[in-house]
């Protein structure tokens, strides 16, 4: 059994209240300002602790306001907790609640914390220095400030830094008692994510369907000739003729096409239905992703279109890369400049005609993709590191770029292929799995924290 006590505010050394008994809820008899009122110990886990700290505290912080077993809450526990609470409701724009309801529910907060404290260490979890630097690291990296910076900054306010390290560590240890004993254990079964999904439609927005088109114009001035309006004509069957036998759409779009999209090989970009104009919807109807238009008339000229992805109604379509690499990672004996080198010297070779998986087994040092010739398989957004990302977004298939620097090392990458892929109903379901395994946790959360 727990044994939770309280003292009454104002009353340091005297007027213990009777011991509580921890079985289900706790109730606080007594802790307002008058000693008066009764509440039960509810609400959710406290899971980042406090940067920013009050300057002083006053000459009565060590006044004990509660036991758990053999811990203690100080008034310096509970004006540090309510230095967070109000910052966080003022960085979110809500109401701050009168100061004695707010000291009520810091004060729940943190016996709450005290209880499953003496949970995580009666199950003997613990947490290692490294995590805890590396959640202080985290947490001055949020704040924009370095480790020394975040140091001076606790301490301007009032908090020695160790206690702020304590702090975040007793957060961590709450972390993972509820991970390992609640989270850890919650799934969404793929009956359930059907039956979410089918309640779903029965409120969804209708969804547009969408087209991603290529297009060349031969325009047509507003006063032309006759003679000026028939060579325009041959002009843009003789592009679609060479299209046709096999020059690139976007190299004759560049080369020939007067609309404002040339410059970007004729690319439409993705877009829904309502956004096209209806001629080139019309033109693309019935075809096949990429198919050809023929030539289509309009007043403002002669339009050539090609169909690249019809999304239907619901897909969501992102631009994925086939991608394979080569890296290295610098170290004591080949610095960044040296293996900066080597690597220059590697792409030479492949693009002198080198067989890229050769070079792969000889030189790459990831050893997940070297077995398989550096391929990565298709990579998405958010698949990869954001500096690995915006590499490929400047290549184009069969390109190897230079050395690109990523927290892993230095790599040569090569984009092998590119295409619209429909992540719809992936995306989807993993939004319904999530949704359910977060009411799930919800739901045992509650019940574990009254076992």
């Amino acid at each position: 059994m727990k044994r939770i006590e309280f003292w009454c505010r104002g009353q340091v050394g005297g007027g213990l209240l009777a011991p509580l008994t921890y079985s289900n809820k706790f109730s606080m008899d007594g802790y307002s300002p008058d000693c008066r009122g009764r509440w039960w110990v509810t609400g959710l886990l406290t899971a980042v602790f406090i940067v920013f700290l009050p300057l002083a505290m006053g000459a009565d912080l060590d006044r004990v306001l509660a036991i758990v077993d053999d811990g203690v809450i100080t008034q310096s526990d509970l004006e540090l907790r309510l230095v967070q609470h109000v910052a966080d409701l003022q960085s979110t724009g809500q109401v701050i609640p009168a100061q004695d309801e707010l000291e009520r529910q810091v004060l729940l907060e943190l016996v709450q914390d005290q209880v499953l404290l003496h949970r995580a260490q009666a199950r003997g979890i613990s947490v290692d220095e490294a995590r805890v630097d590396n959640a202080v690291a985290g947490m001055a990296k949020r704040n924009r400030l370095s480790i020394d910076g975040l140091r001076r900054e606790v301490e301007r306010r009032g908090m020695p830094f160790a206690r702020y390290r304590e702090g975040v560590r007793e957060q961590l240890l709450i972390r993972e008692l509820v991970s390992s004993e609640v989270t850890r254990h919650i799934e969404a079964s793929d009956v359930e994510i059907d039956g979410f999904l089918s309640s779903q439609k029965k409120h969804a927005v209708k969804q547009e369907a969408q087209l991603h088109l290529s297009h060349i114009l031969i325009s047509l001035p507003a006063a032309v000739s006759a003679a000026e309006r028939e060579t325009r004509e041959s002009l843009a069957f003789d592009i679609l003729r060479r299209v046709e036998s096999g020059m690139p759409f976007d190299e004759a779009a560049r080369q020939f096409s007067q609309g404002p999209y040339a410059s970007k090989g004729g690319n439409l970009g993705l877009r829904p239905v309502s956004r096209l104009p209806e001629l080139l919807v019309a033109a693309v109807e019935g075809l096949a992703p990429g198919d050809l238009s023929s030539v289509v008339e309009s007043a403002g000229g002669f339009h050539i279109v090609r169909l690249n992805v019809r999304a239907q109604a619901g897909q969501q379509l992102v631009r994925q890369y086939r991608v394979r690499h080569i890296l290295q990672v610098p170290n004591a004996v080949s610095n960044l400049s040296m293996v900066s080198a080597r690597l220059i010297q590697v792409r030479d070779r492949i693009l002198a005609g080198a067989d890229f998986s050769t070079m792969v087994r000889l030189h790459s040092e990831h050893l997940p993709s070297r077995s398989n010739g550096g391929d990565l398989g298709w990579v998405g957004p958010g698949d990869v590191v954001p500096e690995f990302e915006a590499v490929l977004k400047e290549l184009v298939p069969g390109q190897v770029s230079f050395p690109s620097r990523t927290r892993f090392g230095l790599h040569l990458i090569e984009v092998t292929d590119e295409r619209l892929h429909d992540v719809g109903g992936k995306r989807l379901r993993a939004q319904a799995r999530s949704t359910i395994r977060s009411r799930k946790i919800d739901e045992r959360y509650e019940a574990w924290l009254n076992e």
